[in-house]
């Protein structure tokens, strides 16, 4: 698992390695609006908003739809095909060097003093469905979004982030900054989360993101875990409708702004090896009794 971690972790914006030299398949694309005093939006892309009490990162993967499945399936399945034609190369030439081991090792068991003990080759592990490694989806569409390039700024670090991103659904991964090639800092939802649709001419506003301040949170004597407890704290809401006060900026008056839709979304691996949570219950969408996720969303948006 740790071989796997820090293998996919640099490909967090990327295909395998093994698909280097063919066409690359890109499932989304993603870039920050940059704060300007006039907005084009094109009408081809969807638009994510995120507003916040401080500057803080989100990161989003995408859900795949039923194409991106048959893209994906197509190129694992090709890069598990180039792995055993590898394979079979290297068996001739591993075999060989394992005979000759066998050989030498046989001389030095006879006359251990007189010898150098013989090294044997580089186990040769054939590729197979069970044990062929490739890059997960999740790792190939990540959308990184804030801290930096934020699309307007307040007082206190107050942030507004505008995101263009490729149209579908996308899950809330968690608080985490990914820079790829170079892993990954913050804290997974990798216990649960929640998923919503992005549409092409549309500015789907998350809502707002509170973080929690140093005064709301009553950490024992010696017990750092509880810095990350947000449930405990009472009446605390991760993800919320933004503060009446806070208007949406001038700029998207002419932009078709619609609220997200919300539903819970289960358990995803900690590619990157951060801390784990799970995202904190999300009134009218979802709670949680002990370990067990209550979904609270429509029939419709249960997916």
């Amino acid at each position: 698992m740790k071989r796997l971690l820090i293998a996919t972790a640099a490909f967090a914006a990327c295909v395998s390695p093994a698909l280097a030299k063919k066409d690359k398949v890109v499932f989304v694309t993603a870039s920050a609006v940059k704060d300007q005093p006039a907005l084009a939006l094109d009408p081809a892309r969807a638009y994510v908003l995120i507003r916040s009490n401080v500057a803080m990162p989100l990161h989003l993967m995408r859900i795949p739809s039923g194409e991106d499945q048959v893209k994906y399936d197509a190129l694992k399945a090709e890069a598990f095909a180039e792995a055993r034609e590898k394979y079979a190369k290297k068996k001739a030439s591993y075999e060989k060097a394992k005979a000759a081991y066998d050989k030498a090792k046989a001389a030095y068991d006879k006359a251990p003093t007189r010898v150098l003990k013989p090294v044997p080759p580089e186990e040769l592990v054939e590729p197979t469905e069970a044990n062929f490694e490739f890059t997960p989806f999740g790792l190939m569409t990540g959308v990184s979004i804030g801290p930096l390039f934020r699309f307007a700024k307040g007082e206190n670090g107050a942030s507004t982030y505008l995101h263009a991103i490729t149209p579908g659904r996308y899950r809330i991964y968690g608080t985490l900054s990914v820079v790829a090639n170079a892993g990954a800092t913050g804290a997974c939802f990798c216990m649960g989360s929640v998923g919503f649709e992005v549409k092409a001419g549309q500015v789907t506003d998350l809502g707002y993101l509170r973080a929690l301040t140093p005064d709301e949170i009553k950490v024992p004597a010696g017990d750092a875990t509880r810095l990350f407890d947000s449930e405990k704290v009472e009446g605390y809401q991760f993800l919320q409708a933004a503060p009446a006060s806070w208007t949406l900026d001038p700029r998207l008056a002419g932009a078709t702004v619609v609220q997200a839709k919300f539903w819970p979304v289960g358990k995803m691996p900690n590619y990157f090896g951060v801390s784990v949570g799970r995202m904190p219950p999300l009134a009218g969408v979802m709670r949680y009794e002990r370990d067990r996720k209550t979904m609270l969303a429509p029939p419709e948006l249960k997916r």
